[in-house]
């Protein structure tokens, strides 16, 4: 029961916490887009959720510890800038950067800019598009092996109703592995 009401507690505070970043990044004019568990919502799949995971430019993040740590965002262990902690909701916010490599510096895919047509505005928060969202997955997954991401686009594909088309949107070294997802999505489906 206490992991429960944990978790109950946790999903007010991930709440908050993006309420409080949206009015905290704006005041600033930080450019930021939600990728992530969080942005996976946004298209038809909830997962739970232990952190916020943030894009932003270079100058954004030289901006948000100028103006925010120290004022409610502090660095999760000495020296780090990429991981901070909202001190106020207990909640844990993951950096990313544009430009940087999705999964490793091999990977084809690179993180775009948090105000490029690969986001769209739901309310004042920018959420990765769901082509933006499968690819960073799918790169995440392929060169940083996070299986979770591979499941995460299996649970898109079903909840959006995607199809071999869905691949042709996509950079080519990421096609077969959406296509053997998209094989296994339909074996679950078909085992249920």
């Amino acid at each position: 029961m206490e992991l429960l009401k944990r978790d109950m507690e946790h999903k007010r505070d991930i709440q908050a916490a993006l309420k409080s970043l949206r009015e905290s990044l704006g005041r600033e004019n930080i450019p930021f887009g939600l990728i992530g568990a969080l942005a996976l919502r946004y298209h038809g799949y909830n997962r739970f959720t232990e952190d916020i995971e943030l894009l932003t430019t270079k100058n954004g993040l030289d901006r948000i510890h100028d103006a925010l740590v120290g004022r409610g965002f502090l660095p999760r262990a000495s020296g780090s800038r990429k991981k901070l902690r909202m001190t106020q909701f207990k909640v844990n916010l993951d950096v990313v950067i544009e430009g940087e490599h999705a999964g490793s510096n091999e990977s084809p895919t690179v993180f775009p800019s948090p105000e490029s047509g690969a986001f769209k505005d739901y309310s004042g928060l920018r959420v990765a598009n769901l082509d933006t969202l499968i690819e960073l997955k799918l790169a995440s997954g392929i060169w940083a092996h996070r299986g979770q991401g591979l499941v995460d686009i299996q649970k898109l594909i079903q909840a959006n109703r995607l199809d071999e088309s869905f691949a042709e949107k996509l950079p080519a070294p990421l096609r077969p592995k959406y296509l053997e997802l998209l094989a296994e999505s339909r074996r679950e489906i078909d085992i249920e």
